[in-house]
């Protein structure tokens, strides 16, 4: 039996409390939750979601764009509106759920 010989620092950096996020580039948090927003409405599309969600979906995304635009925080309203009505009814552990949930970690929802 052999061993494995690890010389490296065991406590750290590891990336505990991300939520399974793993940052691997300079895209900031924003960057991320417009990216997410997009492919959650390309999910539903693709799924053939109904109109309410696919709204929720689009008017999430705007926000999200004019947001940045602006250099503003997010309407927090809007986005927790947007969310619900978008997860109302997934599945537990479908991607469009989890989608959602990364986007409201990454912007304080």
């Amino acid at each position: 039996m052999g061993t494995y010989h690890f010389h490296g620092n065991v406590n750290g950096p590891g990336n505990y409390g991300d939520h399974g996020v793993i940052n691997t580039g300079p895209e900031g948090d924003a960057a991320r939750a417009l990216r997410l927003a997009a492919e959650l409405a390309r999910w539903l599309t693709d799924r053939d979601a109904g109109p309410e969600r696919l709204d929720a979906a689009h008017a999430l995304r705007g926000e999200l764009e004019e947001a940045g635009r602006e250099q503003r925080a997010p309407e927090p309203g809007l986005v927790r509106r947007s969310l619900e009505a978008i997860t109302l009814g997934l599945g537990a552990g479908s991607v469009g759920l989890a989608l959602a949930q990364q986007i409201s970690d990454l912007i304080g929802g």
